[in-house]
């Protein structure tokens, strides 16, 4: 690598993971289930299902970014979210950790395939990434404390 934009956002990027990832593997096993994280329900599966949802929709944007066919998308943010939590209230824990584990990888690998880091592309990896990751360390550190 280069650029030095890219590397300071994969070194936040994976900084942010660490924290994340430590935080998730502490909640016991039984309360991975647990839906009172949110007042919408939501569980430690379904946020780790969440963000690597939205880890996997970056992934998408910067393919579609490198190819040239980027559009801004149409579903909105909460549209997507709800289709979201619909769909990992029918998963279990483990296919959830895989999913996050797995989009992780292939956003991370997305941003590196980039021929330059625009601004829409660095806005999908950095919303959907660390950003996103220390928005919900907030959420699950409250729930663990309560």
């Amino acid at each position: 690598m280069s650029d030095p934009l890219l590397e300071s956002m994969l070194l936040e990027e994976d900084q942010g993971w660490r924290r994340l990832h430590v935080l998730l593997r502490s909640i016991p096993t039984d309360r991975l289930d647990e839906p009172t994280v949110t007042t919408d329900g939501w569980s430690p599966k379904d946020v780790m299902f969440h963000i690597g949802a939205w880890l996997a929709e970056a992934a998408r944007q910067l393919e579609r970014i490198r190819e040239g066919t980027y559009r801004p998308q149409e579903e909105t943010v909460d549209e997507l979210n709800s289709a979201w939590f619909a769909l990992s209230r029918t998963l279990d824990v483990p296919t959830a950790r895989a999913e996050l584990e797995a989009a992780r990888v292939i956003a991370r690998d997305a941003l590196g395939a980039l021929p330059i880091l625009t601004t829409d592309a660095r806005g999908w990896f950095e919303e959907s990434a660390w950003l996103h990751y220390a928005e919900h360390v907030i959420d699950l550190e409250r729930w663990l404390g309560a």
